[in-house]
């Protein structure tokens, strides 16, 4: 097992040809990832209204979409897998997850990523995973061994 599984240090992960770290994400990373979330429902409700929609359908609109976006927690959604089919919201963890040990890497860099590179995305959450709750996904038990991507997370090599 890797010395940084055990001390919640970041841990190695080759994207493509180049090395990074991933790090366990915090109370206030999963904080900021809902209060993204939530904003994102209240965007698209937003813009959902038309500009001759009537006062009384602004209302109910913006009201259901207030009581839905305060009922989300990013965490909770994400380990019940509703978030794992969403892009942007892969690409705003993604993007969390690197960016501490390699602030250049932008929310671009992971857009990119979770649409063009499936490989790597597997192996970030594998690790992720691991690093976070000290074991692999359910989904990945047994496939490998629960630590499939992480004894030679500096090997995982994609195209």
């Amino acid at each position: 097992m890797l010395s940084s599984l055990a001390s919640a240090a970041p841990a190695p992960v080759r994207i493509g040809d180049r090395d990074f770290l991933l790090s366990p994400l915090s109370d206030r990373d999963f904080d900021e990832l809902s209060l993204w979330y939530q904003g994102r429902v209240l965007r698209i409700a937003r813009a959902s209204l038309d500009a001759d929609s009537t006062s009384r359908d602004r209302e109910e609109t913006l009201k259901a979409a207030y009581a839905h976006a305060s009922s989300i927690d990013f965490f909770s959604e994400f380990q019940t897998g509703g978030l794992l089919s969403q892009k942007e919201a892969l690409a705003q963890f993604v993007w969390r997850v690197l960016r501490k040990q390699q602030p250049a890497f932008s929310l671009d860099d992971a857009r990119k990523l979770v649409t063009t590179d499936t490989d790597s995305l597997a192996a970030i959450m594998d690790i992720w995973h691991l690093l976070q709750f000290g074991k692999a996904p359910a989904a990945a038990v047994g496939e490998e061994g629960p630590e499939k991507n992480v004894e030679g997370a500096a090997a995982v090599s994609v195209p």
